[in-house]
C-alpha cells in the first residue's frame, strides 16, 4: 500500500510540469510568511505575554489571510480573478488541518519536553509547510479542468 501511495505521488509530480515552479514560489511566499507570523508570535508571546497557544492562533490567522491573496494571484493562479467565495473555504480547511496538527504538536512538544514554545514551533514548521503546499496545490487552488480534460 505504501508503494502504491509513493507511486501515485511520484507520477503526480512527474505529470505536473508546474510542480517545481509552484514549489519555489510557494517557498518564497512561505519564507516571508514565516518571518511575518514569527514576528507577530514573538511580539504577542514575549512582549505582550499572551499565552503561547493564543499567540500562535492570532499569528496563524494573520498569516493565512496574508498568504491567500499572494498564493492565489502569484503562485498558483487558478483563475484570472481573485475568488474568495468558492476557494477561500477550501484554503481555510487546508490551513485548519495544518493548524490543528501544529497546535497538537506544539502543545505536546512544549509540555513534554519543557522546551521554549518558540523553539518547539520552529521544529514543527517543515510538517506544516508540506501539509499546506500539497493541500493548496492539489485541492484548494487547483485550477478547474479545461473542457475535455480529465481531473
Amino acid at each position: 500500500m505504501i508503494n502504491k501511495i509513493k507511486g501515485g505521488i511520484e507520477n503526480g509530480v512527474k505529470g505536473d510540469r508546474h510542480f517545481f515552479k509552484h514549489l519555489l514560489k510557494y517557498g518564497v511566499v512561505g519564507g516571508f510568511n514565516a518571518v511575518f507570523t514569527f514576528a507577530i508570535y514573538f511580539l504577542l508571546l514575549k512582549v505582550l505575554y499572551i499565552h503561547y497557544l493564543v499567540s500562535f492562533s492570532i499569528s496563524w490567522l494573520a498569516g493565512v489571510l496574508a498568504t491567500y491573496v499572494v498564493n492565489f494571484v502569484w503562485v498558483f493562479k487558478p483563475e484570472d480573478k481573485l475568488v474568495f467565495k468558492s476557494r477561500l473555504a477550501k484554503y481555510i480547511i487546508v490551513y485548519l488541518t495544518s493548524y490543528l496538527s501544529n497546535m497538537v504538536l506544539l502543545g505536546l512538544i512544549t509540555e513534554s519536553t519543557g522546551w521554549d514554545p518558540l523553539l518547539s514551533q520552529f521544529l514543527i514548521v517543515p510538517l506544516v509547510v508540506a501539509i499546506n503546499f500539497l493541500g493548496i496545490k492539489y485541492w484548494s487552488l487547483k485550477p478547474a479542468p479545461v473542457c475535455g480534460e480529465e481531473q
